[in-house]
């Protein structure tokens, strides 16, 4: 996560602790929910609003591809909304099965 921090659509880890049980990760405050449950909610998404939230999602997989990173489990549960306004900015979250590769390899 270190490695894809301040794109502005993937989410910031502000720091991480570990106790004698447990690794704690703080990360920054996304209130607006997944966009899973927002396409539930709405029903439907005009072909603009869908263009917008499908080029965010490609921008992101260019960004962590271009830096040899796949994020291997990209699905709308894995995408939050900072806020609950409609103009919110969208975050990608969930990099627990991500790897490393070199790009342009085989």
């Amino acid at each position: 996560m270190h490695h894809l921090a301040g794109h502005p659509n993937i989410i910031t880890i502000i720091g991480s602790y570990e106790d004698a049980v447990s690794v704690h990760v703080v990360m920054e405050l996304c209130a607006g929910g997944e966009l899973f449950d927002r396409i539930i909610r709405r029903g439907h998404y005009t072909k603009r609003k869908a263009a917008v939230l499908s080029r965010v999602i490609m921008v992101v997989i260019e960004a962590c591809h271009s830096l040899g990173v796949m994020h291997r489990d990209l699905k709308p549960e894995n995408f939050l909304f900072v806020n609950q306004t409609e103009e919110s900015p969208l975050k990608a979250i969930d990099f627990g099965l991500s790897v490393f590769f070199k790009p342009g390899g085989n």
